[in-house]
C-alpha cells in the first residue's frame, strides 16, 4: 500500500506503536499518534515524534484526531474496544496491526513462530540457527524489537524471523509467512479475549492468507494447534515429542519430526533420517524439546541442513527471563522465569523441579487465569509460595489451604522471604503466571530486578564468608 502523502493514524505509544509512526513517517505519510495514558514515558515520546513532525496527542482519545485517516495502526495490546478503534469502525477507516503495516515495506521471507508459550525460545534458537547457516536473519517481533524498527535490515535480509502475539494478529489482512509456526495454545490473555475461542481464531489467523507455496509447522501433540491445518492451504509439516513414526502422524503431512530412542527423526516423502541427539539440547524440559524440534523443522522448510542445526542447537543456551539459572547462595538456587505470564508457563517450569523443593514466588496483574489446574502440581513440588501484586488473593484463594502461602509487598520482599525459607538444595523460582505491569515496567524489568536482588544476597552472602575467616 502506498502511503505517501497519506493520514496515518497510530493507536498506542508502546514499542511497536512507536516504530511504526517513525516508519510510516519515513515513508512520507501524514502521522498521527494517540495514547490516552499521560505519564513521563509518553510526553518524552510524544516530544521526541513532534520533532520528526509527528502530531501526538496523550492524556486522552478523540474521535475528531481521526478525521480523514486513510488507515489506523493498532499497537499490540490496544483492545477492539478502545474509542479510536470503535470510532475507526464506525467511520470505516481499516484497522491493521503492526506487524501487518511492517509486512507492507518488507520482501524478505518471513518465518512467524505463535503460541502460547516457547514463542521467545523458538524465535531465538532459529535466528542462531540461520546465522549459522551463514543466512542474514533479522529476528524481530513480539520479542521485544518491533518489525518496524528494523525494516531497513529486513528489506536486505536473507529471513525475518518474527516472533508474534495473538494482539499482532487480529489486524491483519495481507500478512503471509512462508513459514508459520504453532507451538501450542493454553489460556492466555483472556483479559483482552473473550475465551478460548476467540483467542485461538486470532491465533489462527497466521495461516489465514498462506498458499500451497507455503509451510505450517504445528504441534502434532496439541489438539488445537494440529486442527489449524484442517483449513489451511500451506504444506502441513508436523513435530511431535511423543510420535517416533510418520505412519502415525494424522492427516496430510508434508515433513515431520519426532524423537525415537533420543535421536531426532525427520520423515519427508515416506523416508525418515535420523539426526541430532536430544542430549546436546542445552536447555532443560520436555517443553524446550518442542522449542527445538519446531526450529529444526522450519529451518528444514527453507533448506537448512540438520548438521547445521545440530550445531547450532548444541551451542544454543536458552534465553534470558525463561528458567534462566542466576545464582548459587549458600546452597540455594535461584531461577529467573520471568518471561512466566501464564498459568502453563509455569506448570513447565514446575516440571523441572523435585518434589517440595521450590520456593515459588508469583502474582501480578491477572491476565483472567484460572489458577486452579495448577494447585496439585504446587502442592507436589513447592515447599511455600510467596504471593505479590494484583492477583495475590486470586491465588490464594486458588490454592484454598492446599500449599504454605506468604504475601509480600514487594518483590524484594519476596525474595527476602523465600531466601529464609529455603533450604540448602531447594529453589527460589520466579515464575509469576501472571503479566508485569502492576509493579514493572515489563517482564525484562521484573527479572532483571530480581537477578539484581540475587546479586544482592549472593554478595552479602560473601562478605559473611570473609568476615568469619577473618576473626
Amino acid at each position: 500500500m502506498r502511503i505517501q502523502g497519506k493520514k496515518i493514524v497510530v493507536v498506542g505509544l508502546s514499542r511497536s506503536g512507536e516504530a511504526a509512526a517513525r516508519l510510516a513517517r519515513r515513508q512520507g505519510a501524514q502521522v498521527y499518534v494517540t495514547d490516552c495514558a499521560d505519564t513521563a514515558a509518553v510526553r518524552e515520546k510524544a516530544g521526541a515524534l513532534a520533532r520528526r513532525g509527528i502530531a501526538v496527542e496523550y492524556g486522552a482519545h478523540t474521535e475528531a484526531f481521526l478525521s480523514g485517516a486513510a488507515a489506523v495502526v493498532a499497537s499490540p495490546g490496544v483492545k477492539p474496544s478502545a474509542p479510536p478503534l470503535a470510532w475507526a469502525r464506525v467511520h470505516r477507516i481499516p484497522i491493521y496491526s503492526e506487524i501487518e503495516f511492517a509486512g507492507w515495506f518488507c520482501r524478505a521471507p518471513v518465518i512467524a513462530i505463535t503460541g502460547s508459550n516457547g514463542k521467545t525460545t523458538t524465535t531465538t534458537l532459529l535466528g542462531a540457527i540461520f546465522r549459522r547457516a551463514g543466512w542474514k536473519a533479522v529476528v524481530c517481533g513480539n520479542i521485544g524489537i518491533p518489525w518496524s524498527a528494523v525494516i531497513a535490515r529486513a528489506q536486505t535480509a536473507d529471513v525475518v524471523v518474527l516472533e508474534v502475539s495473538s494482539f499482532q494478529l487480529e489486524h491483519i489482512e495481507r500478512f503471509r509467512p512462508r513459514v508459520a509456526v504453532v507451538l501450542n495454545l493454553s489460556q492466555n490473555h483472556f483479559d483482552h479475549h473473550a475465551d478460548m475461542r476467540e483467542y485461538a481464531r486470532a491465533k489462527a489467523n497466521i495461516t489465514r492468507n498462506q498458499t500451497k507455496k507455503d509451510y505450517l509447522v504445528l504441534n502434532a501433540d496439541d489438539a488445537r494447534v494440529r486442527a489449524f491445518g484442517a483449513k489451511s492451504s500451506a504444506r502441513i509439516c508436523l513435530f511431535s515429542r511423543r510420535i517416533r513414526r510418520a505412519g502415525r502422524f494424522p492427516g496430510r503431512v508434508h515433513a515431520a519430526v519426532g524423537v525415537d530412542d533420543g535421536r531426532i527423526v525427520e520423515w519427508r516423502a515416506a523416508r525418515s533420517r535420523r539426526w541430532g541427539d536430544t542430549a546436546d539440547i542445552r536447555i532443560p524440559g520436555a517443553h524446550n524439546l518442542e522449542n527445538v524440534l519446531a526450529a529444526a523443522l522450519a529451518a528444514r522448510c527453507l533448506g537448512v541442513s540438520p548438521e547445521i542445526i545440530s550445531r547450532a542447537v548444541r551451542a544454543f543456551r536458552g534465553v534470558e527471563h525463561r528458567c534462566e539459572p542466576v545464582a548459587r547462595v549458600r546452597g540455594v538456587h535461584f531461577i529467573n522465569d520471568a518471561k512466566s505470564t501464564t498459568v502453563d508457563a509455569t506448570v513447565k517450569a514446575l516440571e523441572m523441579c523435585a518434589p517440595q523443593s521450590v520456593l515459588l514466588i508469583c502474582g501480578g496483574r491477572d491476565k483472567g487465569s484460572d489458577f486452579k489446574p495448577i494447585v496439585p502440581l504446587l502442592a507436589e513440588k513447592a515447599r511455600g509460595i510467596i504471593l505479590i501484586g494484583e492477583a495475590a488473593e486470586k491465588i490464594a484463594a486458588a490454592c484454598n489451604g492446599a500449599v504454605s502461602l506468604v504475601r509480600a509487598a514487594s518483590l524484594r520482599e519476596a525474595v527476602r522471604r523465600a531466601y529464609v525459607q529455603a533450604r540448602p538444595g531447594d529453589s527460589v523460582l520466579l515464575s509469576p503466571m501472571c503479566a508485569s505491569f502492576d509493579m514493572f515496567e515489563n517482564y525484562e524489568d521484573r527479572g532483571r530486578q530480581f537477578k539484581a536482588l540475587v546479586r544482592e544476597l549472593a554478595a552479602a552472602a560473601r562478605r559473611r564468608r570473609g568476615s568469619r575467616g577473618r576473626r
